[in-house]
Formats: C-alpha cells, sequence, structure tokens
C-alpha cells in the first residue's frame, strides 16, 4: 500500500552545530542593540555580585541569583528578535511574571552542575547540556523551573553527548570573549544566548507543547 505523499513523521531534532554561525548573522541584523544589552547585563550582574559578597554566609550562594534573571531576560529578547522584533535593554528586565521560576532554575541547575563537577568536569557538561533549555522554556512559555528543566532533560537526553559538547563549545566561546580584557564579551555572549534559542527553537517550535514523542518522561 502506497503512503501518501507528505505522510512520512518528521524526524526528530538533533543538535547541530550550524546555528552558531546563524546566531552570528542574527547578532549582525541587530549589533548595536546587543552590545548594549550586554554591557548592561555585565554591569548589573556584576554590580549585584559586589553587593551580595558583603552579605555573611548567604552572600556567596545567591551571588549569580541576579545574573541568571538578566539571563533570562536575555533569552526573552533572542526570541523577541526570531519573532520579528527589536533587542532592547528593557528586555532584560521584562522577567518579572517568571523571576521566582528563573531563581529556582539558577540555584538548581549551579547545584547539579558543581555536584557533577565533584566526580569529573564531563559530567558537569553533560547535566549543563541537558538543561540547557530549562531557562528558555521559562521565559517562553512561563513554565514551572523544575517542570522546565525536566522538560529539557527528556528533549535532549537521547543527544545528551552531542548536548554535553554543544554546550562545552559555548562555553569556550564565551570564554574566548572573556579573555581579550572581557570587551570580547560584548560580542560572544549574544552568540551564546542566540545559537542556544535558535536550538532551543528546533526542540520546541513556536506554539508547540513541549514534549517528546516515544519517549517516557523523566520524572524528577
Amino acid at each position: 500500500m502506497a503512503v501518501p505523499e507528505g505522510s512520512y513523521p518528521a524526524p526528530p531534532p538533533t543538535v547541530r552545530f550550524d546555528v552558531i554561525s546563524q546566531a552570528f548573522q542574527l547578532l549582525q541584523q541587530q549589533m548595536g542593540q546587543w552590545v548594549l544589552l550586554i554591557l548592561v547585563y555585565l554591569v548589573a550582574a556584576g554590580l549585584a555580585i559586589l553587593v551580595l559578597s558583603f552579605i555573611p554566609l548567604v552572600g556567596s550562594l545567591l551571588g549569580g541569583v541576579p545574573a541568571m534573571i538578566l539571563v533570562g531576560g536575555a533569552y526573552k529578547a533572542a526570541l523577541k528578535q526570531m519573532r520579528g522584533g527589536t533587542v532592547a535593554v528593557s528586555d532584560l528586565f521584562d522577567v518579572g511574571d517568571v523571576v521566582g521560576q528563573l531563581i529556582v532554575v539558577g540555584i538548581l541547575v549551579g547545584l547539579g552542575t558543581s555536584i557533577a563537577a565533584l566526580f569529573c568536569v564531563l559530567p558537569a557538561f553533560v547535566v549543563g547540556g541537558l538543561w540547557m533549555f530549562a531557562v528558555p522554556l521559562v521565559v517562553d512559555r512561563g513554565m514551572d523551573g523544575v517542570a522546565a528543566m525536566r522538560e529539557s532533560w527528556n528533549a535532549l537526553r537521547r543527544e545528551w553527548v552531542m548536548a554535553a559538547v554543544f554546550y562545552l563549545v559555548v562555553g569556550l566561546i564565551a570564554a574566548v570573549g572573556g579573555l581579550l580584557c572581557g570587551i570580547g564579551l560584548l560580542f560572544t555572549l549574544p552568540i551564546v544566548i542566540l545559537a542556544t534559542t535558535l536550538l532551543y527553537r528546533d526542540f520546541f517550535p513556536e506554539h508547540e507543547a513541549p514534549s517528546e514523542p516515544g519517549v517516557p518522561p523523566v520524572a524528577f
């Protein structure tokens, strides 16, 4: 029996690295806006870490929380650009409705990767790679932080090796920017954010409920 044309199921998404070059093209389209956004992000996150460092005991634990909230705003800006919008510094702070969930993700992902790093550096990249869609899921779909981590894990666990490699590669891209007196971060961080968002959109297309057909979800 002939199969009707167009009835074949779409292949499952895979981790691809050409999103990095595509991210660079997107950056070029709104270079000025992204440079200004990242500059404000670095200043705001740095000041928050400095202020919190004066708080005994909990200051060091909470230092990364403001940065995670602002990262959520950066992902929101990336999603906005992909929908045809213009990136603005105000996007960084347009996450008031999901601040609590971003804090949850920031704390849990930080703890998870830190624990994984105790066993070796490689497991930290595996865990970080499997959870790299958690923040986009929170800001894009308003998901609960734990649920977003679970969805990200389920979506990428078939591709866990490539997800870890991708996470390592974008981390190296960011690190190169940090070596150039920090100025390079103004250009490398947008590439990391945009590349991850492009990959996220492959796995979670617009207006599609997050799920992975044919694979039982992991409950945690």
